[in-house]
């Protein structure tokens, strides 16, 4: 048997052979035909690898040009090629691969059919923009919004923790101006406490983009209070003493009352804020002083102002300089005192002359008729006499200097009727028990009579 096997095997074995070659090279021929090599374009994502690198080496980074979407080219069978797609390969960026801060080699492979499918030799980068990493801390304000409700007012803010650090790439770092947590207190009587996420703002209070920021907190604790207000008087109190010849005319401020707020308890002990009088020293003034005066250091502990910009008042004290003014007041305004029974008195002018001090717009206003005084001629015998003549002033005006009125003093019987009555009713008799009656036109009912000067001239 085994020499039949050999017998064919050998027999014609050249043919053989090259039919053997030739059904080979033609099999061949055919694969290439049918299934030839060839390229492929594929489009895949790059994935980082070793990212706490530039952390820990103080940096960040950013990806720029879009570089991490890479095209490439692969190669192999169409057969292949053509059952792939994008996911089965892998492209990775090494950032411990970062060639001078600037780039990073990215390495493609084939996840499926490796050992058919090849990447054509092309290097690609992904672009890398590199800066120093930052990290600072800000103080947390906070911010309300809407309106308590009326007859309330915002007391103390509060937040936990006060500090929030923010890190990241320093260009944005340097951004940041304020951090805010802002709480909606539309409508609150009550006191508020709500957890708020803080929000960025720039120098143009536009907000921060966060994406390229780490926080060590998210939230933060916010508690606002809500407390009553009441509407109060201001008093303003002065001391000390003007030079001589002015006069303190009155303080003037505006507004004359404001609100405080606080907690009812306190805010129904008081209803005014009185500024203590050394805040307004006069003295030695001779100018309206004009000053502007923080009312919130008098306010009483627990209260505060609802508006801190109603603090500073403007105040004007009011000082005027007297003035001197001349009247010719009417001597039958002069009511005569300690007149004996037995004379009676002529006065020698209609009118007095009596020069007045005080505030020219109240002297503008006083009518020398509305003038009255007194003489007393106690002691004074028959003959022409000059008397002090003493006013009766309001505390408004000042006497300049001495005035004096002329009188002749007359015996009672040579007085006419109408004059004697006249003089009686100036009289302030201090005499009493005299032995002599007065006559009929000196008697009791007549003595509240003022005298008609012009008539006792007549005599």
């Amino acid at each position: 048997m085994l020499k039949k096997i050999c017998k064919w095997i050998t027999n014609n074995f050249g043919l053989k052979v090259l039919a053997l070659i030739f059904s080979s090279v033609l099999w061949l021929a055919v694969v290439n035909i049918d299934d030839p090599n060839t390229t492929r374009t594929f489009t895949t994502t790059v994935s980082i690898e070793n990212e706490d690198y530039m952390k820990n080496i103080g940096k960040y980074y950013d990806i720029v040009n879009n570089s991490n979407t890479i095209t490439f080219k692969a190669s192999g069978k169409r057969s292949y090629l053509e059952r792939m797609s994008n996911t089965d390969f892998k492209a990775v960026a090494d950032l411990k691969m970062t060639e001078n801060l600037e780039r990073v080699p990215i390495e493609i492979s084939v996840q499926r059919y490796g050992g058919y499918v090849t990447i054509v030799n092309k290097m690609q980068y992904l672009e890398i923009a590199v800066e120093d990493l930052k990290s600072k801390p800000f103080m947390i304000a906070v911010n309300t919004e809407g309106e308590v409700s009326q007859g309330h007012a915002l007391g103390d803010t509060s937040v936990s923790p006060t500090l929030l650090r923010i890190s990241g790439p320093s260009s944005v770092i340097d951004r940041i101006d304020k951090v805010v947590a802002a709480v909606n207190v539309d409508g609150m009587s009550q006191d508020v406490t709500d957890s708020v996420i803080p929000i960025l703002y720039d120098k143009n209070d536009k907000e921060v983009d966060t994406k390229d920021l780490s926080f060590n907190i998210q939230n933060v604790m916010v508690s606002m209070q809500i407390l009553d207000t009441k509407e109060v008087t201001l008093n303003f109190q002065t001391m000390g003493t003007l030079q001589e010849g002015y006069e303190y005319v009155g303080t003037e401020y505006h507004p004359q009352t404001v609100f405080v707020k606080g907690e009812s308890a306190v805010l129904n002990t008081i209803n005014s804020i009185t500024v203590p009088a050394e805040v307004l020293d006069l003295t030695d003034e001779t100018d309206n002083i004009e000053k502007e005066v923080d009312i919130s250091a008098y306010l009483p502990e627990g209260v505060t102002l609802k508006d801190n910009a109603q603090a500073k008042i403007a105040v004007l004290v009011k000082i005027e300089k007297h003035e001197r003014k001349t009247f010719e007041m009417p001597t039958a305004n002069i009511t005569v005192g300690n007149l004996g029974s037995r004379y009676g008195v002529k006065f020698l002018s209609d009118t007095v002359e009596v020069e007045l001090e005080g505030l020219a717009s109240e002297l503008e206003a006083l009518d020398a008729s509305a003038l009255t005084g007194s003489i007393d001629v106690s002691g004074m015998t028959e003959g022409e006499h000059t008397v002090n003549l003493e006013l009766n002033l309001d505390s408004k005006f000042k006497l300049v200097k001495k005035a004096t009125v002329t009188v002749d003093i007359v015996s009672a019987g040579s007085m006419p009727n109408t004059a004697s009555g006249g003089n009686e009713s100036n009289r302030k008799d201090t005499q009493e028990g005299s032995s002599e009656k007065p006559d009929d036109s000196a008697n009791a009912p007549e003595t509240n009579k003022k005298p008609d000067a012009s008539t006792e001239l007549e005599d």
